[in-house]
């Protein structure tokens, strides 16, 4: 019987490894972006795209020399603004804006795209009852903008990889 199990766990284990799974975080990377240098992002920005390329068994190089990609960050802004104010004129419902712009080159500095944008926005309410509890709300969906951000930029930064094989 207990020969039986292993035997079922292997099958099970290759199975899932043939359909595709990965831990989550973690994408196909090509040979280009498994070493990878970030210039000029922001340490939230940098700690999610380490994370990310980490999961996907790659590394963040520590000059743009040793990279197979230099992806340089121009401008990133993370605002707040105050949508709507209640009865006691505190702020009761809050957006956030993250706004990231930036441009991928080889490690040549030969540019693979034109400079690209990614903004996002989120709303919550903000509930003055429980502001403890708002705080950490806030600084979840931070967190998560940025990993969106992170996600959307390694998607772009395979598209000007295989963009520029074709050519």
């Amino acid at each position: 019987m207990n020969a039986l199990l292993k035997w079922f766990f292997l099958l099970a284990l290759s199975l899932a490894t043939a359909c595709g799974y990965h831990l989550r975080g973690s994408i196909g990377l090509p040979a280009e972006l498994k070493s990878l240098y970030l210039f000029g992002t922001s340490g939230e920005l940098n700690r999610e795209m380490k994370a990310m390329i980490k999961a996907s068994e790659g590394k963040i190089a520590n000059s743009p020399n040793d990279a197979g990609v230099v992806i340089k960050v121009l401008k990133e802004d993370m605002r707040r603004r105050v949508i709507s104010t209640g009865k006691t004129g505190k702020s009761s419902e809050i957006e956030l804006i993250y706004y990231l712009r930036f441009q991928i080159f080889d490690n040549k500095e030969q540019p693979l795209m034109e400079e690209q944008t990614i903004d996002l926005s989120r709303d919550f309410f903000n509930d003055q009852t429980a502001l403890l509890a708002k705080e950490t709300e806030e600084a979840t969906i931070r967190k998560e903008m940025y990993r969106q951000a992170s996600r959307m930029l390694m998607m772009r930064a395979q598209a000007a990889v295989e963009a520029s094989k074709k050519r």
